[in-house]
C-alpha cells in the first residue's frame, strides 16, 4: 500500500493498468488542496460533510499528482473536460491514445486506476452489516444476480452483496454513463474469486466487451475493476 504520493515518473502503456490504493487518513486535506484547480476547490467547499470533502480533496489531488508524473506538467496545470454524464477526461493523448483513469473512495481508503487506451472503472465499498441489502438487490440487481445471491447461505449474503455492488459500480463507471446505464441491465459474477477476469453480461448493446476483476483483499472492504482490456493486459499495483 502506498503511504505517500508518487514522485517517480509513471510510464503508461496499453499492456498495463496501474492501480493505487491509498489510506486517506495518512494525508492532510488542507495541504493537498494546493494541487486542485479553482473549480475543484469550489466543488469541495460545497460538500458540507467534512469526511466527504476530505475524500474528494485527497483523491483528486492524488490523481493530479500521478497524472503530472506522466505528462511532465504541474498538477495544477492539468486540464480536465467532462463527458455527457460527468466523467472527467484529459485532452492530452500520449502515443495518440487517451489516458484513461478512474477513482473511488469509501471509508478510509481510495483506489485510483490509470492506463493507456483502455476504458477502466474501479470501485471500493466499505461493508456495513446493517445495510438493507435484500431490498437494494431487489431494486438494483439483475434477475440472475438476485437468484444467485439468495441461493447463498444467509451468513454469506451481505458479503456477497457488497462484492457484487463493487463490481457493478466499477462497470458503470468504466462505461462513463454512471447510474444512467441502469444497474439491472447487466450481470456481474456473484461468486467470490474473479482475479483472472470475467466477462460482464449486458442486456443492452455496448460498443465493447467488458472484463471484471477483483483487486485485493482488504478487511471490511470490497474492491473491483472493470475494463475493456482483455486478460492479456496486466493489472498491476504500483507503489
Amino acid at each position: 500500500m502506498s503511504h505517500a504520493y508518487p514522485k517517480e515518473r509513471l510510464i503508461l502503456s496499453t499492456d498495463k493498468i496501474h492501480v493505487f490504493l491509498y489510506q486517506l487518513s495518512l494525508f492532510n486535506s488542507q495541504e493537498m488542496r494546493q494541487y486542485l484547480s479553482g473549480d475543484e476547490c469550489k466543488r469541495a467547499d460545497r460538500l458540507k460533510i467534512e469526511q466527504k470533502r476530505a475524500q474528494f480533496i485527497i483523491t483528486r489531488s492524488l490523481l493530479r499528482l500521478m497524472l503530472s508524473r506522466s505528462l511532465d506538467k504541474q498538477p495544477q496545470d492539468i486540464e480536465f473536460s467532462y463527458e455527457e454524464h460527468g466523467k472527467p477526461i484529459l485532452k492530452d493523448h500520449p502515443q495518440n491514445k487517451p489516458i484513461e483513469f478512474n477513482i473511488s473512495h469509501s471509508g478510509d481508503f481510495a483506489l485510483i486506476a490509470i492506463t493507456l487506451g483502455h476504458k477502466v472503472g474501479v470501485d471500493i465499498e466499505q461493508i456495513n452489516s446493517r445495510t438493507e441489502y435484500q431490498s437494494l438487490s431487489n431494486r438494483f440487481f439483475s434477475d440472475k444476480e438476485r437468484t444467485e445471491l439468495l441461493a447463498l447461505d444467509k451468513q454469506q449474503q451481505c458479503d456477497a452483496f457488497y462484492r457484487v455492488w463493487a463490481r457493478k459500480e466499477s462497470f458503470i463507471k468504466a462505461t462513463g454513463q454512471g447510474i444512467g446505464f441502469g444497474l439491472d441491465k447487466f450481470s456481474v459474477p456473484v461468486d467470490e474469486n474473479i482475479s483472472d477476469g470475467r466477462r460482464i453480461i449486458t442486456f443492452v448493446k455496448t460498443d465493447a466487451e467488458w472484463f471484471c476483476y477483483d483487486l485485493m483483499k482488504l478487511d471490511n472492504y470490497k474492491t473491483a475493476l472493470t475494463t475493456t482490456a482483455n486478460n492479456r493486459v496486466a493489472v498491476i499495483f504500483s507503489q
